[in-house]
């Protein structure tokens, strides 16, 4: 992931008084990841955005405001430039630690932490900032890159601002993190959060939730989806979130597969649809988009989908996909899958076994092994 530019923007605001106008209910800070080869076909693509939906003005979130068709519209067309989305979101009514009531250890902990998360997935990024805005934010984080990552050969991280009116991606910027500001902030949230996330989910490298156990869900679902089951889903949710909180920081290239895929199930659940599959071209795609080499899938199946279950992941699947389990039906179809692999193995290597022991007048029972007890013990405990 080298030769990457990223394009900062922020949302939100200082201050813990969530009853008081103009107090956010959270802080996101959004980067547009873009390769600089492709920079300059992104640019021609953004104006002709511009100039269509903004005629004379720049591309602003707060431009399209709560015109939902409108902001459809322009987000469809953008997803057709070439650029990708990391963003954090940090939930502030879950900062409780006496030191976040004050600004400047409040902003020295947003600098560390889009720092840590930014440059963990992409460690010579150059970076691109709207000079107009969040001072307080801005200014101290530019200082904080400064400090942490000085140019040399093996690291060559900078920082530059831009003034947004004459840097069309940084335009982009705005209008994506306005746009997960009416996903995610509790005063601005859109009744079509859910549509916002379905038409740039393909965009998303990442979102980074903060706290680590903040995961927010963009609808409210036993209202919205019927057949939505509250314990089905808390058990489904809280194993991925073991899984993920376990392996945070696994180095082996496996390991990171598998977080990357369960990231996206839990992402897709909590923001898209809880009861829709997610196919297995769209997780592939996404997981290779963390790597230099595509997966093959029978890598994705054995390596990340296996894995996950043997770790304790509820991963439902059929013919349409995969996806945590929101109902009885999930979990039907969970256990289903299984069984129509299982099964007829089961059934050939009983009559197998049936027909050894009647040629060898039951002197040879291939399940006499100390490798197979379980599974005779198994059969045994089922036969009638």
């Amino acid at each position: 992931m080298n030769n990457q530019l990223a394009f900062i923007d922020e949302y939100g605001n200082f201050g813990f008084d969530f009853d008081k106008e103009g107090v956010s209910t959270h802080f996101i800070v959004t980067a547009i990841i873009v390769d600089f080869d492709s920079l300059h076909q992104c640019e021609l693509l953004l104006e002709n955005v511009r100039k269509t939906e903004f005629q004379t003005g720049e591309i602003k979130s707060s431009s399209v405001g709560k015109d939902t068709n409108r902001r459809l519209r322009i987000l469809k067309e953008l997803i057709k430039i070439d650029f990708h989305v990391f963003s954090v979101v940090i939930d502030k009514r879950k900062l409780t630690g006496e030191g976040f009531k004050f600004k400047q250890p409040f902003y020295k902990f947003l600098h560390s932490l889009v720092d840590r998360e930014l440059f963990k997935v992409f460690p010579d990024l150059k970076i691109v900032a709207d000079e107009h805005g969040s001072k307080e934010f801005m200014d101290g984080f530019i200082k904080y890159i400064g400090n942490n990552h000085i140019p040399n050969l093996f690291n060559q991280s900078d920082f530059r601002f831009s003034n947004s009116k004459s840097d069309l991606v940084v335009q982009l910027a705005d209008f994506i993190t306005g746009t997960l500001s009416l996903c995610y902030d509790e005063k601005r949230l859109s009744d079509y959060r859910s549509d916002f996330l379905t038409v740039i989910k393909d965009k998303l490298i990442k979102i980074r939730f903060w706290p680590k156990d903040y995961f927010p869900y963009s609808y409210e679902p036993q209202k919205d989806f019927q057949e939505f089951d509250l314990t089905i889903s808390t058990l489904g949710v809280n194993m991925a979130k073991q899984v993920l909180n376990d392996n945070e920081n696994s180095s082996g290239p496996a390991d990171i597969d598998q977080v990357n895929c369960l990231r996206y199930l839990l992402f897709y659940f909590q923001n898209i649809n809880p009861t829709r599959y997610v196919s297995t071209h769209e997780l592939m795609r996404h997981i290779n988009s963390w790597r230099e080499n595509d997966i093959s899938i029978h890598y994705f199946r054995s390596k990340i989908i296996a894995k996950l279950r043997d770790r304790g992941v509820i991963v439902a699947s059929c013919n349409l996909g995969y996806k945590l389990p929101s109902n009885h039906n999930d979990l039907y179809d969970y256990v289903n899958h299984t069984n129509a692999y299982l099964q007829p193995m089961i059934d050939r290597l009983l009559k197998c076994r049936d027909k050894v022991k009647l040629a060898t007048k039951n002197n040879i029972d291939i399940l006499d092994h100390d490798e197979f007890v379980y599974l005779k013990k198994l059969i045994n405990n089922n036969l009638p």
